[in-house]
């Protein structure tokens, strides 16, 4: 009977062995590891094993974080990114996927940055699944290089693509500037449709200023410089005076979005064309763009004189004219008049957000 006393004991001391050499097989995978490894207990938190490269990410010497929960630390961790790490260790403890997150820590330099892809795995250390006792793993690996290689693909794709679309937008201007040209060949050879075609070669020509502006540059279009761009091609067109005043505060920051540049330019055009064909023949047209601090107004000027009884709001929407600037206008974001002020014809059109936008 007497060697079945000794037996629990001998078993003891057994275990004693091989969990000492499980935690030596441990501590030799941690140190040749080629990432940040340590292991915490739990619910103690108390970090028990780890790395030259854990005590890397974690900010200190391995003799100040062995042996002591988080809190406790006298590391280069911030008591936010200690009380943040705490939170991940509870997180990965109640979710057995664990915890994944991106870290950034300051480089050796204290100028640069390292970035730390890190992961925070639960792991049951006894038999007991009821047991609230276990140990958490901490694996970290630097990604530095990898988010920089990352970012610099990103970088070199966006400004691929940049390019696409700026050629593409050169080639659909020299289209649509081809295709004016056309019309205004056929307009001499056929005389009785010269008006009519005359009124499609300002519209494409407008279009065609809209993807000319966005040649070389990326985003929403001055709107500043687009009305410039469809004033000149216009008084090209008729050879007619146009002069553009641009006043107000900080013009050069009010942009239109992509949707609503061809309708503006178009509109602009349609403004212009209307009053160099019904204005005085020796009298500049005047173009004024206004920016005010939550809009912009548009006034094309002209010496000449409505009809009697003119009314705008009887005018039925066309394809060109009149009808074209109240169909292509957002009816929310705009309002358009036309008025007699002493000899002169004032057409106003009056833009606000989110037709237009004011940047910065």
């Amino acid at each position: 009977m007497l060697p079945s006393r000794g037996a629990p004991h001998g078993a003891s001391q057994l275990d004693a062995v091989r969990g000492a050499r499980a935690q030596a097989s441990l501590q030799r995978v941690l140190e040749t590891a080629p990432m940040a490894m340590a292991l915490f207990e739990w619910p103690s938190r108390r970090l028990v094993q780890l790395n030259q490269l854990a005590a890397e990410f974690l900010q200190g010497p391995i003799e100040a974080l062995s042996g002591h929960p988080p809190a406790q630390w006298q590391t280069g961790l911030s008591p936010a990114d200690r009380s943040e790490f705490d939170a991940s260790l509870e997180l990965a403890a109640e979710f057995p996927p664990g915890v994944r997150r991106e870290v950034v820590r300051p480089g050796a330099d204290g100028l640069s940055s390292r970035v730390w892809d890190m992961r925070l795995v639960s792991a049951n250390t006894t038999d007991d699944e009821a047991s609230d006792q276990g140990q958490i793993l901490l694996v970290a690996a630097e990604v530095t290089d990898l988010r920089a290689a990352e970012q610099e693909r990103f970088d070199a794709a966006i400004a691929q693509r940049g390019m696409l679309v700026q050629e593409v937008h050169h080639r659909i201007k020299n289209n649509l500037q081809g295709v004016a040209g056309l019309l205004q060949q056929a307009s001499a050879r056929f005389p009785e449709v010269a008006p009519i075609l005359s009124d499609a070669v300002g519209q494409l020509q407008a279009i065609a200023q809209v993807y000319g502006l966005q040649v070389g540059t990326s985003g929403p279009v001055g709107l500043a410089g687009l009305l410039t761009a469809v004033a000149t091609s216009v008084q090209k067109t008729f050879n007619h005076p146009i002069e553009v005043q641009i006043e107000g505060e900080e013009p050069q920051r009010w942009r239109l979005p992509e949707a609503e540049s061809i309708p503006v330019a178009l509109t602009a055009n349609e403004l212009l064309t209307n009053a160099i064909k019904h204005g005085s023949a020796d009298a500049a047209v005047r173009c004024r763009f206004t920016a005010g601090p939550a809009d912009i107004v548009l006034e094309i000027i002209s010496r000449s004189r409505l009809r009697e009884g003119f009314d705008l709001a009887a005018v039925p929407s066309g394809a060109s004219g009149l009808g074209l600037v109240r169909a292509l206008l957002p009816r929310r974001a705009a309002e358009f008049s036309l008025r007699q002020v002493g000899d002169e014809v004032v057409a106003r059109v009056l833009l606000r957000p989110p037709a237009v936008r004011k940047d910065g």
